[in-house]
Formats: C-alpha cells, structure tokens, sequence
C-alpha cells in the first residue's frame, strides 16, 4: 500500500500544480483584458460613429473575455476539480478497504492474536494516511475551484 499512497499524494501534487498554471494562465489573461478594457476608457468618442466603434469593441471584447474565461479557467479547473475528486474517491475506497482488513486482522485469535494486533494498527495507521491523502485533496480541489470561480467572474465582468 506505500507504493499506493506515494502515486495518490503524486497525483494530488500534480493536480495542484496543473491547477496552479491555470491559474496563473488565467490571471495573466485578466491582466491583459483589464489593460485593453483601461485603454479603451481613455479613448474619447468625439461623435456618434466613434462612440459606436467603442461600444462595438466592448461587446466584441466581452465576448473574448467569457470565451477566455471559459476555455482556459472553467474548463481546464473542471478537469483538475474531476481528477482530485477521482483521487479522494480513491482514496477513501483504500482507507475503507484497509479499515475493514484492521476488522480481520483483530479476529485473529490464539498464536496468531499479537500478529493480528500488530497487523490492525498498521492497517489502521495505513487507512488513516488514505483517508488524509483523500482530505488534502477534497482540499485542494474546494481552493482551486474557488480560485477559478473568482478568476472567470472577473474576467468575465471586466468590460
């Protein structure tokens, strides 16, 4: 089971880190859609056909910004958000596999019982470290879909 717990915390990690860069992604692409939005606020509409062309531009520009805010926050977060699901529900699916077996091993009876002692607190221990392992990335995964949620809202609500 070590060899289990160490590739679930690689894939919590992993999943943290993709779930980093999109982050990271999507902050730089709301820094660049509130410089455009900062510019076209300076620009002054002398007539009608220049206030057109900035409405124009806003709307066109809007659309852009929830394009982006869906196609690289929402979605990718989406498929980080499923794979950290996917990996507490591994994980705790192990914790309860490993709890039943501390059930088993504490039935031992006879010459076997201080090995089946000795076999419970190990199972024991090693259902709890899955169980942990499944929290961290229940965690992770509340965080980052926080962060994403916050992220497409204002790049969606910039123009």
């Amino acid at each position: 089971m070590g060899s289990l717990k160490l590739e679930q915390r690689q894939k919590v990690e992993s999943d943290q880190e993709k779930g980093h860069e999109i982050k990271e992604a999507g902050e730089q692409k709301l820094e660049e859609a509130e410089a455009s939005q900062g510019a076209m606020e300076q620009i002054e509409a002398i007539d009608d056909d220049d206030k057109a062309a900035l409405d124009a531009a806003r709307s066109e520009s809007d659309g852009i910004a929830k394009a982006i805010a869906e196609s690289e926050v929402k979605e990718p977060g989406r498929e980080v958000g499923e794979s950290l699901k996917e990996t507490s529900e591994q994980s705790t699916e192990y914790s309860e596999t490993e709890m039943a077996d501390v059930e088993k091993a504490s039935e031992m009876v006879g010459d076997y019982s201080e090995v089946g002692g000795e076999l419970s607190s190990e199972l024991q221990e090693s259902g709890q470290e899955f169980q942990e392992i499944a929290e961290e990335s229940d965690q992770v995964n509340d965080e980052l879909q926080s962060e994403y949620d916050q992220l497409a809202a204002a790049l969606e609500g910039v123009f």
